[in-house]
């Protein structure tokens, strides 16, 4: 299937399975009820963010869980390395599971979590994207992937901080680009600046596109001026309603 060569699976497997992903990931994976997806960042010590996932658990027993992560392939290895460095005793193995992915399409609903991610507004970690945002940048807390009420994971505080405080000054928002030909695409625009009009410096960044629909992360300031992709002539980007509302700052 194309629409998983993209993609990639971590497994967690083991009686810690659970409480390891607990004290990595921004969700709460103890509580994950069994055969339900959600979504999840996994965060640098300053909060941001290095991957993000969605998340199931397929079997919960005090002995053992397992439970599979999907996430963009291009971050798969540095991210499976990374969280192997923090595994020392606790009872689980993590490896490359993504020979799972047909099974979890086709037995599991992923593809009702993985398809059009642009038009429901979810911006998915990839290469380019790596340690550049906070949840929040990218409406985590707003889609149900961050938990205020679970226990510490690294960058928690830094999340919370931004939260709590009022600190967030860049969202996620959707928009068209007004191409010039019906066939032009967006193929390979993710990192690309965003220009507002009446700023000199870039105000943003494209997080993720789908044909002319894409989503771009910019500072909230510049949601209601004309934008531009790439440079302050270039494409224009028409603002779209997202499919959720933006939780306020506590």
């Amino acid at each position: 299937m194309d629409t998983l060569n993209h993609l990639s699976v971590i497994r967690a497997s083991g009686a810690d399975a659970a409480s390891f992903l607990q004290g990595q990931l921004s969700n709460d994976f103890v509580l994950l009820p069994t055969n339900q997806w959600q979504l999840a960042a996994y965060c640098s010590p300053k909060g941001r963010m290095l991957a993000s996932f969605w998340g199931i658990k397929l079997v919960s027993t005090p002995e053992w869980q397992d439970i599979d992560l999907v996430l963009s392939k291009d971050i798969a290895a540095a991210t499976l390395k990374r969280l192997s460095m923090f595994v020392m005793r606790a009872k689980l193995t993590l490896t490359d599971a993504s020979d799972r992915l047909p099974e979890l399409f086709a037995q599991h609903g992923l593809s009702s979590w993985s398809e059009r991610e642009v038009p429901r507004g979810v911006a998915r970690i990839t290469a380019p994207l790596v340690d550049l945002f906070v949840p929040q940048m990218l409406n985590y807390e707003s889609i149900g992937g961050v938990s205020f009420k679970k226990g510490c994971y690294p960058g928690q505080e830094v999340v919370a901080r931004s939260q709590f405080r009022g600190a967030i000054k860049r969202r996620t928002y959707l928009v068209e680009a007004i191409l010039d030909k019906a066939s032009e695409a967006l193929e390979g625009a993710v990192g690309k600046e965003v220009f507002a009009a009446g700023e000199e410096d870039s105000v943003g960044t494209l997080v993720q596109a789908e044909q002319n629909l894409t989503l771009v992360c910019i500072q909230t300031h510049s949601a209601q001026a004309a934008l531009r992709l790439g440079s302050k002539d270039g494409t224009p980007l028409k603002m779209r309603q997202l499919p959720y509302p933006l939780l306020d700052d506590i």
